[in-house]
């Protein structure tokens, strides 16, 4: 359990170090799981959008465009919105991955 702690909290300093001061204080254990979290979701949202550009399923793109557009306003964005938050998750979650792969 230890060694979990210190694992969170290395790739918590690194991700940190990283990220523009104004985003600095609002990374917590609470935070990364966030990160963690809307990251897979952006995935799943992403891999909707890869699955109808290769299977091209009749009226997949306004299946797909009114799923973002609920999933969305759920969270109280624009489809905009959410895609940057999208971009973010990931650059983030993809920072935290790097600093957990290079630790002993």
């Amino acid at each position: 359990m230890q060694i979990a702690k210190k694992l969170i909290v290395t790739c918590a300093v690194a991700l940190v170090l990283s990220m523009p001061a104004s985003a600095q204080g609002d990374l917590s254990p609470q935070g990364i799981l966030a990160i963690g979290k809307m990251a897979g979701a952006c995935g799943i949202l992403d891999s909707m959008i890869q699955f109808q550009k290769s299977t091209r399923m009749n009226d997949g793109e306004a299946f797909v465009l009114r799923f973002w557009e609920v999933e969305a306003a759920r969270l109280g964005m624009s489809v905009q919105q959410l895609s940057d938050k999208c971009n973010q998750s990931v650059s983030a979650y993809d920072k935290l991955w790097s600093a957990a792969e290079s630790m002993p």
